[in-house]
C-alpha cells in the first residue's frame, strides 16, 4: 500500500493534517470512468472546516483507475490522498481508508463513505457533520435520503430512527457518515462480506454498541441505480446475507430482544372502544397502554402509508366494548385474547368473535372455538352488520378499503396468501364479575371505516399520495415485517420480560387434563421461588377450567386453542414413531405455536405430547426445554409407554427430561434417554424404594445450567 499526498486543506483554504475534521473515503474497483465524477463532487464540498479525501484503489485490474487516482492526487496535493492495495473487497477497502484517516488526522470527527459510482452535492459534508455535532453521545452515525439517478427514484428516509426497522431492512445507505465515537468503539466493515449489504452490518455493529443513527434531510446524496449492481445481487441473495448478519449479532436478533425493540418503537394492537370513542394502542397490556381519541387515530392511520414513521401506527386493529376489555384485563386474560385473535388473523382477513359471559364466584373458565368462512373464496364481501362482540383485521386492509372505496358499499377482499376470507370464533367465559358484553363490534368497525373515509375525502389528506417518491420507510407496521424476515415466524406472543431481572417460564398443559394443570400449578409455584414468572399456556382444544388457587399460581393464563380456524389434519401411517401416533401440525398453526412459546426463557411441557414437535425450533431460538413425563388419567389419553416413546422421538430437542415417578424413570432408561438428561423433581417425587430413581440428580441442579445457557 502506498499513499500520495502529505498535507490536507479545507475546501476554502489551506491547512495541515491537524486541522482536518472530516474525511471522505472513496473505495474504487473497476469504476475508472465514473470515479472522476465521484472525486470531483467530493472535492467540491463547501464547508467551514478542513476535510480530506481518501481514495482507495482496491487492486483494480484496469490501469485507467490508477491513472485517474494519481492525476487527482497530483492535481490536489494535500487535499486528496491515494491508497493502493491488493484486492480484498469493498469492506477491506473502506477499512483501509478508515485506518489511514484515524492515523493521519488526529482531530478527525467523522468519516463519510462515498462509493466511486455515486456523487454528492456541495453542502452534504457540512450538513452531515453539523447533524453529528448537534446530536447527543448516543448518536453514532448520520444517514441521508437517497436520490437515485440512472433509474430514477427518490427514497424518503425521514422520520425517527427505528432500531426495530433496522433489523429487517437497511435504513442507512452506504452514503452515510460515521462519527469518531463509533469508529473508536471498534466498528469496522466485515471483510468476509463480499456480496453486498456490508454497510447494513456495519451500522448494526453501532446499534449493538449502544449507538443510534440520525436522519439528515436535504444532503444531496446521489446513488447511481443501474440494472445490475452489487445491491441488486445482494437483494437476490438476501437470505444467506441476512443469516450471516444474524450470526454476527445474536444478541440483537434474539426473539426477546426483537420484542423489546418492537415495544420501544410503537404498539402492535389498536383496540377501538366504540363506547368511549377511543382507540387503545397496546403491545403487552401489563406494560402500558396509550389511549388515543378516534380523530387523532384516524389521522395517524391515514398518514402511515405516505410519510415515514415506522411503528407509529399499529398493524392490527381490534374492536370491542371497553367493559369486555377491562374484564379480560382484570383477570389477566387480555394478552391471551388478543393473541388468539392475531392467530386467527394469520389465516383469515377478517376475524369476528361471539362472546358469552357469565358471573362465577371464583376461578376461571374459558373456551374458544372457531370455523372458517369463505375458504379460498375470491369474491369480495361486505363489512358485516351482525352481532359480533369482537372483531380484528389488519389495519392496512381497512386503510386500503377506505382509499379504494371511500363511498358506497364497502367490499373487503380476501388477502391471497390467507386461506379464509373470514373466521368466526366463539368465546365462552365464566369469571367473577363478568357480565354479558355488548355485541357492537360490527357497528364499531363500520363507524371507524366511515370516520376514516370522511377524513380521506378531504383534499389535505389525499394530496401527498400523488408525490413521486419511494415510500421505502412508510407503511403500517406489522409483526410479520420483522419476525417473518428474521425468525421465519408470522409473529410472537407480546409478553415482555418482567422488571427486576426475573425470567419467563411457560408451563404447557392440555386444558382437558386436570391432573396436568395441577402439576403445572405446583411447578409454577416452585419456579416462582427460583426467580421465574411462570405463565400457563393451555395448548389444545376444549375448554379450560381452573379453580381460584390454580389461577393464582400463574403470572397469567394464555389460552392457545388448537386447531383454531382450520380443521385438524388427519393422522396417516407416516405420523408415528415406532408405533406411537404423533399428530401432525398444520404449518401456520405450528408457526403460531412456536411464536407463542419463543418469548420464554424456559418452556416446560407437562405431560403434553402434542408440544414435543415444537421443541426443536424453540431450542434453535435459544429457549430451554424441559419435559415432565408421567401417566395421564384423561380418557383416551396415550398409555404411559406411548407418552414416553412420543417424547423419545424429540428427546434431542429437550435439555432436561423429568420423569414424575419411578416407573416413568425406568421407561425412559429402557428407551435410551441419556442418563445425564434425566432429573428428579424434588417437590413432586413420591417416596420410592427404587435406588436408581432415588439417586437421580435433582431438578434444581438444572437451574444454574439454564441460567448459563441463556
Amino acid at each position: 500500500m502506498h499513499s500520495v499526498g502529505t498535507h490536507t486543506a479545507s475546501a476554502s483554504g489551506s491547512g495541515d493534517a491537524e486541522d482536518v475534521r472530516a474525511a471522505i473515503v472513496v473505495p474504487t474497483y473497476k469504476h475508472s470512468g465514473l470515479l472522476v465524477e465521484a472525486l470531483s463532487t467530493a472535492l467540491a464540498q463547501d464547508t467551514d472546516f478542513a476535510y480530506a479525501v481518501v481514495v482507495v484503489n482496491d487492486g483494480c485490474p484496469f490501469p485507467e483507475t490508477g491513472r485517474v487516482c494519481r492525476e487527482f492526487a497530483a492535481a490536489h496535493p494535500g487535499r486528496l490522498h491515494y491508497l493502493h492495495k491488493r484486492n480484498a473487497g469493498l469492506s477491506a477497502a473502506r477499512n483501509s481508508g478508515i485506518a489511514f484517516a484515524l492515523d493521519a488526522f488526529p482531530a478527525l470527527e467523522a468519516v463519510y463513505f462515498l462509493d466511486s459510482d455515486n456523487r454528492i452535492r456541495p453542502h452534504l459534508l457540512q450538513r452531515m457533520l453539523d447533524a453529528l455535532r448537534a446530536a447527543g453521545p448516543e448518536v453514532g452515525w448520520a444517514y441521508p435520503d437517497v436520490d437515485k439517478f440512472g433509474f430514477f427514484e427518490f427514497c424518503d428516509m425521514s422520520g425517527a430512527y427505528s432500531p426495530l426497522e433496522h433489523l429487517f431492512r437497511n435504513v442507512s445507505e452506504a452514503g452515510s457518515m460515521a462519527s469518531r465515537r463509533l469508529l473508536d468503539s471498534g466498528a469496522r466493515f466485515d471483510e468476509a462480506m463480499r456480496q453486498g449489504s456490508e454497510d447494513w452490518e456495519f451500522w448494526l455493529q453501532g446499534l449493538e454498541r449502544g449507538f443510534h443513527g440520525v436522519h439528515v434531510p436535504g444532503t444531496g446524496f446521489g446513488y447511481r441505480r443501474r440494472g445490475e449492481s452489487m445491491l441488486t445481487e445482494s437483494e437476490r441473495d438476501y437470505r444467506p446475507i441476512l443469516t450471516h448478519i444474524q450470526k454476527r449479532h445474536p444478541a440483537l436478533f434474539a426473539v426477546r430482544a426483537v420484542l423489546r425493540a418492537e415495544a420501544a418503537v410503537g404498539r402492535r394492537y389498536a383496540v377501538y372502544l366504540p363506547d368511549r370513542a377511543t382507540v387503545r394502542c397496546v403491545t403487552d397490556p401489563a406494560l402500558g397502554e396509550e389511549d388515543v381519541p378516534l380523530a387523532d387515530f384516524v389521522r395517524r392511520v391515514l398518514r402511515a402509508p405516505e410519510r415515514p414513521g415506522y411503528g407509529e401506527c399499529p398493524g392490527l386493529l381490534a374492536v370491542m366494548d371497553s367493559g369486555l376489555y377491562e374484564l379480560l384485563k382484570r383477570h389477566r386474560l387480555v394478552r391471551g385474547a388478543l393473541w388468539v385473535l392475531e392467530r386467527a388473523a394469520a389465516q383469515a382477513t377478517l376475524v369476528r368473535a361471539d362472546v358469552t359471559a357469565r358471573a362465577a364466584e371464583s376461578g376461571c373458565a374459558l373456551s374458544w372455538s372457531g370455523a372458517p368462512v369463505g375458504l379460498q373464496a375470491d369474491a369480495p364481501f361486505p363489512l358485516p352488520d351482525g352481532g359480533a362482540a369482537v372483531a380484528m383485521l389488519p389495519t392496512a386492509v381497512l386503510l386500503d378499503l377506505v382509499r379504494r372505496q371511500p363511498a358506497g358499499t364497502a367490499l373487503l377482499e380476501r388477502e391471497p396468501w390467507k386461506p379464509c376470507a373470514a373466521a368466526r370464533l366463539s368465546l365462552t367465559l365464566a369469571l367473577p364479575g363478568a357480565v354479558q358484553p355488548l355485541a357492537g363490534a360490527d357497528a364499531g368497525l363500520s363507524t371507524l371505516r366511515e370516520a376514516m373515509a370522511t377524513a380521506w375525502s378531504r383534499p389535505s389528506n389525499g394530496g401527498w399520495a400523488a408525490a413521486p417518491i419511494d415510500r421505502y420507510r412508510a407503511g403500517v407496521a406489522t409483526p410479520e415485517d420483522v419476525y417473518q424476515t428474521v425468525h421465519r415466524l408470522p409473529s410472537v406472543l407480546p409478553l415482555l420480560p418482567p422488571v427486576g431481572g426475573r425470567r419467563l417460564a411457560a408451563l404447557v398443559a392440555d386444558p382437558a387434563d386436570a391432573g396436568a394443570l395441577e402439576t403445572a400449578a405446583r411447578m409454577a409455584r416452585w419456579l416462582a421461588g427460583k426467580g421465574y414468572d411462570a405463565h400457563l399456556v393451555a395448548l389444545g382444544g376444549g375448554g379450560l377450567t381452573l379453580a381460584a388457587e390454580l389461577v393464582e399460581a400463574f403470572a397469567s393464563v394464555i389460552s392457545h386453542p388448537s386447531p383454531l380456524v382450520l380443521p385438524e389434519r388427519p393422522l396417516t401411517h407416516r405420523n408415528a414413531y415406532l408405533g406411537t401416533p404423533l399428530r401432525p401440525w398444520d404449518a401456520v398453526e405450528e408457526d403460531m405455536a412456536v411464536g407463542t412459546l419463543a418469548v420464554f426463557d424456559l418452556v416446560v411441557t407437562v405431560r403434553h405430547g402434542a408440544a414435543h414437535p415444537l421443541m426443536g425450533r424453540l431450542r434453535a431460538l435459544g429457549v430451554t426445554g424441559w419435559a415432565l413425563l408421567g401417566a395421564s388419567t384423561v380418557p383416551d389419553a396415550p398409555s404411559l409407554a406411548d407418552a414416553v416413546n412420543g417424547c423419545a422421538a424429540f428427546e434431542h430437542a429437550y435439555q432436561t427430561v423429568v420423569p414424575l415417578d419411578a416407573r416413568t424413570f425406568r421407561l425412559c432408561q429402557a428407551l435410551g434417554f441419556p442418563p445425564d438428561k434425566l432429573r428428579r423433581w424434588e417437590d413432586a417425587a413420591e417416596p420410592d424404594t427404587d435406588p436408581d430413581w432415588t439417586a437421580c440428580a435433582p431438578l434444581s441442579s438444572c437451574l444454574s445450567e439454564t441460567s448459563a445457557a441463556a
